[in-house]
């Protein structure tokens, strides 16, 4: 059985957090002076390093391009370098909304068929009240029961899109990163 300890043990990013965590991979802009960039340079050669010799590198690099956009170095990767890999696969990954967790209530899209249901439940209750089950202003329940009443259609329903593969992952990987190599089973032109 693998524990947390031995999981820790086996991954660069957690066994070195000091060197991942540090202000100068989280935010390059923050290298001034030159020997903050030299400095810089020898701790993304380091984590570099580290991560392409980490069993869970592709993983990693997946779920950071594709699923999540964490800051900083990860999986071998800038986040500017995750972007312009994000470009060229034509995905895009909102950020992670922190806020939520925090207990702050973000401005958010009211869904157009939920404020109609509500209204349809209890055509009595007060449009206030609609727009405080809701988290709204009463303005943005107002403007979705005018757009109901005019038969206006409300946004498309959003399109799925399949997710790009590993592989186009990886090559999106090398095109950005050029001359660097990682690991695939089943890729013997790495």
């Amino acid at each position: 059985m693998m524990t947390t300890d031995t999981l820790d043990r086996l991954l660069p990013c957690a066994e070195n957090d000091d060197l991942f965590q540090n202000p100068l991979l989280e935010d390059p802009s923050t290298a001034q002076t030159a020997a903050e960039r030299r400095n810089q340079a020898a701790l993304m050669r380091k984590a570099e390093g580290l991560c392409l010799g980490c069993p869970l590198l592709i993983d990693c690099l997946y779920r950071a391009v594709i699923e999540h956009d964490v800051a900083g170095y990860c999986a071998g990767t800038t986040a500017r370098q995750r972007q312009e890999m994000r470009r060229i696969l034509g995905i895009h990954v909102d950020p992670e909304n922190f806020d939520g967790f925090a207990g702050a209530t973000p401005s958010r899209q009211v869904n157009h068929d939920e404020v109609l249901r509500l209204r349809r439940c209890d055509p009595t209750a007060s449009l206030d009240s609609i727009a405080q089950q809701l988290g709204c202003s009463l303005s943005t329940v107002k403007r979705h029961l005018r757009k109901a009443r005019r038969g206006e259609q409300v946004g498309q329903p959003k399109v799925k899109r399949i997710a790009p593969s590993v592989e186009q992952v990886i090559a999106a990987y090398r095109q950005v990163t050029v001359g660097k190599v990682i690991e695939h089973a089943g890729d013997e032109a790495a």
